[in-house]
């Protein structure tokens, strides 16, 4: 519950720390243009429709620029206890020679816990997850993070049907279809050792229950609020009210974990 404590403990404005205000002669395009992000997606991130309408003082929140995905060169893995170098390159399927060329290791024996691990790009594939195993981590996660088990396990089956390979076309990546901005944040407050959430179905899981339960706690715990913060942004709702596919994302998700309690 540590993380919980430390997420009530943050205001409210550090959920999207970066945000813009709207001033004379502003359009949303010039914006866009500024922070270097496709309009489409400020437009999205922000619940608007017509791009063409944004008001003075409006408060906009703004991505940080990056990619939809992480460049190839941006792929770790954080070393667990137990592991050796020759463990992990046999695990993604690639060599050991590989794995020490990359990181600049000249000791193939000198690991330690937490460090650090570039991977070779070609060779990137992590081994699958069976869906039996992803429920146990989606479970495991809902624990860890004081959320209601049949509620996680609901939101994500609606966001990606437990698919780990899912990316969508506004590059949201993984069973809980994390957007790269949220993910980032994510990891700098929430779950800090979930640096491969792009590939890892574990990681991927963790970081996206951490930021619901983040929501549940800006909500007061009112689960209803919460999705809709996760679905539409607590921004776009503060500013719009929530919109129709909103509550039927709502709908859908409380009616998923039905079944899954």
């Amino acid at each position: 519950m540590a993380v919980l404590v430390l997420v009530a403990a943050l205001p409210v404005t550090l959920a999207f720390a970066r945000t813009h205000t709207v001033e004379e002669g502003d359009t949303l395009s010039a914006i866009a243009e500024t922070y270097g992000i496709p309009l489409e997606e400020l437009a999205s991130t922000n619940g608007i429709s017509n791009p063409n309408y944004i008001f003075v003082g409006q408060q906009l929140t703004i991505g940080d620029g990056s990619p939809a995905a992480a460049s190839p060169a941006d792929r770790v893995h954080l070393v667990q206890a137990g592991e050796t170098l020759s463990s992990i390159a046999d695990d993604y399927g690639f060599s050991l020679e590989d794995l020490l060329q990359l990181n600049d290791i000249f000791d193939a024996n000198y690991v330690y816990e937490g460090q650090r691990l570039s991977l070779p790009i070609s060779h990137y594939a992590p081994p699958p997850v069976s869906r039996a195993d992803t429920e146990q981590l989606l479970i495991a996660a809902a624990d860890e993070f004081g959320v209601d088990e049949s509620i996680i396990l609901g939101l994500a089956w609606l966001e990606s049907g437990w698919n780990q390979s899912m990316t969508s076309h506004v590059g949201a990546v993984g069973v809980m279809q994390l957007m790269p901005p949220t993910a980032e944040w994510a990891l700098e407050y929430l779950a800090p050792d979930a640096v491969d959430w792009q590939s890892s179905t574990a990681d991927n899981v963790r970081l996206g229950t951490a930021v619901f339960a983040s929501f549940l706690v800006q909500a007061d715990w009112d689960i209803e609020l919460a999705l809709a913060f996760y679905y539409q942004g607590w921004r776009s709702i503060e500013t719009y009210g929530m919109f129709d596919d909103t509550y039927q994302y709502i709908e859908n998700v409380l009616s998923l974990a039905q079944g899954f309690s």
